[in-house]
């Protein structure tokens, strides 16, 4: 039995690669026979250093134009030759909807089962319209075993896609790339930070910097640190300069995980993450449990299931209000201020929930595939970044 990792698109950072490079380590770590076959968008160096340790990867290179999703269809056909019955396919985001049918029924004549992993809630995927979304539904309610990875979005299945059956609950793998708390910086002024893809509609960054201009008006001892790369890079650049904020943004551009987080965290009190949309609990957000860091954020997807409930750990905030943002980002530096922001408990909550072992468990649990897991520690691959 051999497990296929399969992604029908693929870029060079950002949470999905990074979900995926900690996935094929540990179950490389553990024995379980794996290869990776993937769409690529870009360059992917991560597969080269998951390549080296024997897992079998194989990519189908990226082609400027194809509306017809041709790329995904010839990875499915090499997918489907190499399935032997009993094979496990894994999705480690949901196919696109044009040929998500077609991937799930060349894994069933092949005698295989497929699993998929929801990228985005399902709220904030809803079917296409006409016949495509109702192929893509199908799709979903022939699929083995969806994995939501939050509590709060698996009711959404049933409601979005009709899908009748239980779904699985299945963190996210990760790397633990911090075994204890990072001590906070001395301040004023305080540091606030962000760190994931620089996409405006997305990551809410527009209203962030609306709600930062906000804070400034209020207390002049404040500095936004944001960090990574994404499409809109420029723009956003040009909306700092607009908003007259060039002296309190600081934007490091993109960043190298193993090489730079220590830094990044170290350096911020806080981070904020307000996003319009998500999935499960983001990665960014999982590393700063790891570290102790406060986080304002967004009940968006799978983030209540990190801090609902934990005022004591994050604040929650509605991410398209300006100025409820800037009272969750005052509130906050007022509870730093305080010493109410323990490292130590916010850990407390990465260690409870979101360890890469819980979520190992989680995984084998949900594809029936349950047996003793190796201790073997398999370090991520240097050049991953976001």
């Amino acid at each position: 039995m051999a497990i296929h990792l399969f992604a029908d698109v693929l870029s060079g950072f950002g949470g999905i690669e990074t979900y995926l490079d900690a996935l094929a380590r540990r179950l490389a770590a553990d024995g379980w026979p794996v290869r990776i076959e993937v769409s690529l968008n870009g360059p992917a160096p991560f597969l080269d250093a998951v390549e080296q340790l024997g897992v079998p990867v194989y990519r189908q290179p990226y082609v400027p134009g194809d509306r017809w999703q041709v790329r995904q269809r010839l990875l499915i056909r090499h997918l489907a030759r190499r399935l032997r019955p009993g094979d496990w396919v894994y999705c480690v985001r949901q196919p696109m909807p044009e040929i998500y049918l077609a991937l799930v029924r060349a894994v069933h004549r092949r005698g295989a089962k497929l699993a998929a992993s929801w990228m985005f809630a399902p709220e904030f995927l809803p079917p296409p319209p006409g016949a495509l979304g109702e192929r893509f539904c199908k799709a979903v309610r022939e699929t083995d075993v969806p994995i939501s990875v939050a509590e709060c979005t698996k009711g959404q299945f049933r409601e979005v896609y009709g899908y009748e059956r239980p779904v699985s609950v299945v963190r996210y793998h990760n790397v633990e790339l911090f075994d204890a708390p990072v001590p906070l910086p001395p301040g004023p002024p305080y540091h606030i930070g962000y760190m994931g893809r620089i996409a405006i509609e997305q990551k809410n960054l527009d209203t962030i910097l609306q709600a930062f201009k906000r804070l400034t008006a209020r207390r002049g001892d404040v500095i936004l640190n944001m960090h990574g790369g994404g499409p809109d890079s420029e723009r956003l650049q040009a909306l700092v300069e607009e908003l007259g904020l060039t002296e309190q943004v600081v934007l490091h551009g993109r960043y190298e995980l193993r090489r730079d987080l220590l830094d990044i965290v170290s350096r911020n009190h806080l981070f904020i993450y307000t996003s319009r949309f998500e999935g499960g609990p983001c990665f960014s957000l999982i590393e700063l449990l790891q570290a102790g860091r406060f986080v304002v954020t967004s009940p968006v997807g799978g983030i209540p299931d990190i801090y609902g409930g934990r005022p004591e750990i994050g604040a929650m905030v509605p991410p398209d209000e300006p100025e409820a943002i800037a009272d969750g980002l005052d509130r906050a530096i007022d509870l730093i201020e305080a010493h109410g922001a323990d490292p130590h408990r916010i850990r407390a909550r990465y260690v409870e929930e979101f360890h890469d072992e819980i979520a190992h468990r989680q995984w084998l649990a949900a594809l029936g595939l349950e047996r003793t897991s190796s201790s073997v520690a398999v370090p991520l691959a240097d050049g991953l970044s976001r």
